[in-house]
């Protein structure tokens, strides 16, 4: 169902442009001054458009698809880091403290992407983390691997402060300003085309305006790829958003493998 939530959210847009037209020519009686085959080269350029705004979005959005595998990576490695640490340190740590404090975290950031915590609070989780790390080395364990986690945290605060740079940066506002002005010409257009039938003018207004309606929300859909909502699950995602499931899958393989 989740991939035809964005083409039926279109369906409103286009019955308030045909009823426009239906107001248009049947009550106020207009029949219209431009040929529809005349339109075809404004179509054109819509189309043009929409294809280097979507290119352009969906070049971001393959990047960031390779995101939540790389942060699920990194928490894994911590954690293996954390257990290597507490194996060869020369007096007996408790582990489980350390790792509870990374699972904390790592719940902490899939909450922040669900717009349930603050980025404050992901930020403050992650730095509580280092501190955690560096009580770590203070109890015995190996300086090196503590420096290898502290480095591992470093390259997830990276990814988390890049994920609130996509989400906050919208693509080419310009592109956006334009194409948002070349829809409005091109309905305005049909409205006042003449067409050869009532039937083929119902069709085809109602044909091209879904066809940009939809690729107009499609570009602004997918230009925000970690767009999750507060009341989804961990496990669900809209169709145009990346899913979280590999950070997710990670948190229960280390839980189930602590006890926890």
């Amino acid at each position: 169902m989740a991939k035809w939530k964005l083409l039926l959210s279109c369906i409103p847009y286009v019955l308030v442009v045909a009823g426009l037209d239906y107001f248009v020519s049947e009550v106020i009686g207009f029949s219209g001054i431009v040929e529809f085959a005349d339109v075809a080269l404004v179509l054109t350029g819509g189309i043009f458009l929409i294809g280097f705004m979507l290119a352009g979005t969906m070049q971001d959005y393959k990047e960031s698809e390779k995101i939540p595998g790389e942060l699920a990576s990194f928490f894994e490695s911590l954690e293996e880091t954390i257990l290597q640490a507490a194996a060869s340190a020369k007096t007996p740590i408790d582990k489980k403290l350390y790792i509870q404090e990374l699972h904390h975290t790592v719940e902490t950031v899939l909450h922040w992407l669900h717009k349930r915590k603050s980025q404050e609070e992901m930020f403050a989780s992650l730095h509580a983390l280092t501190k955690k790390i560096i009580e770590f080395e203070a109890a015995g364990a190996n300086g090196g691997a503590c420096g290898k986690i502290i480095g591992d945290v470093h390259s997830i605060r990276k990814i988390v402060t890049r994920i609130g740079v996509i989400s906050r940066t919208g693509f080419l506002a310009t592109g956006y300003a334009l194409l948002e002005v070349l829809i409005f010409c091109i309905v305005c257009l049909l409205i006042i085309s003449k067409f050869k039938t009532v039937q083929a003018e119902y069709i085809l207004i109602s044909f091209v305006t879904t066809i940009y309606v939809y690729m107009y929300r499609l570009i602004k859909d997918v230009d925000d790829p970690f767009e999750y909502s507060p009341d989804e699950d961990f496990d669900e995602a809209n169709a145009t958003e990346i899913p979280l499931f590999p950070i997710r899958e990670y948190l229960i393989r280390s839980k189930a493998r602590h006890g926890q």
